[in-house]
């Protein structure tokens, strides 16, 4: 199964070529079947998945092969292991819609322990409304997903604003532009706590 931290790399990469194009074939293929709107669907939803995760397998082994030969070339085992890092990151502006570490704050401060379960059902509400057969539906379900990544995207700038104002609102913005201003990371984890 594909993980999400590995697709939110590379998502903009050429491995991305590798996932839609067969994709595409994919629901091409059930397309000439002629099967309901609802059971293209789901195919395309298994297949993706189960695609996804063979794709992230090969190219995962294909990049530690290809790190271990630049590991082994005689040009950069001479250098230190810290030279081949940037020194600093450029400052950021503040995001307009909201980051993927930032959805992952949302739905866990607004779901808690059912976290994994609504972004579940969210992502199945719609990914399917993309196959229902009607232009309204899929408009509507874009606009909807639009204008919640506009709306974390706000709630995001207000935290970042809070912090760097020294409000104290923690760590929640990992993959905004406070992680890079302050020096912290993904892995350090969420916020403590959203006071407002």
């Amino acid at each position: 199964m594909p993980t999400q931290p590995f697709w939110n790399l590379a998502a903009l990469t050429p491995v991305s070529f590798a996932f839609w194009f067969p994709a595409v074939v994919f629901y091409d293929w059930l397309r000439a079947l002629g099967l309901p709107w609802w059971q293209n669907g789901l195919g395309c939803m298994v297949f993706m998945a189960v695609w996804a995760g063979l794709v992230e397998r090969w190219s995962r082994r294909y990049f530690v092969r290809r790190y271990r030969c630049v590991l082994r070339s005689s040009d950069v085992s001479s250098e230190a292991p810290g030279s081949l890092a940037l020194a600093s990151d450029p400052q950021r502006k503040p995001p307009i819609v909201a980051t993927a570490e930032f959805w992952d704050y949302a739905f866990a401060r607004l779901f808690g322990w059912a976290k994994g379960i609504a972004e579940m059902l969210f992502e199945f509400v719609f990914f399917m409304s993309a196959f229902y057969p009607s232009w309204r539906v899929v408009l509507g379900a874009f606009l909807v997903v639009a204008a919640m990544s506009l709306a974390l995207g706000w709630w995001q700038r207000r935290l970042l604003r809070s912090h760097l104002e020294g409000a104290g609102a923690g760590k929640a913005l990992a993959g905004g532009a406070m992680a890079v201003s302050s020096g912290r990371g993904p892995s350090e984890g969420l916020m403590a706590a959203d006071r407002n």
